[in-house]
């Protein structure tokens, strides 16, 4: 593999840990369990799970 391969995967994987941070601890405190385990897979999950509300709140107004 080149350097510039390398640097790209290395960049990219970089971002993947940031996201599991931050992205996915942001979705499983807003109790979201299932989105936040197959945002690990699908990392689009993670996304979902943080622009939709709490389960507490989203419960509340059922």
């Amino acid at each position: 593999m080149s350097f510039l391969e390398w640097l790209l995967m290395s960049v990219l994987f970089i971002i993947y840990v940031t996201c599991i941070f931050t992205v996915a601890g942001i979705t499983f405190r807003n109790g979201h369990w299932v989105l936040g385990i197959l945002g690990f897979f699908f990392p689009i999950f993670w996304l979902i799970g943080v622009m939709l509300p709490p389960m507490s709140a989203a419960m509340l107004e059922e």
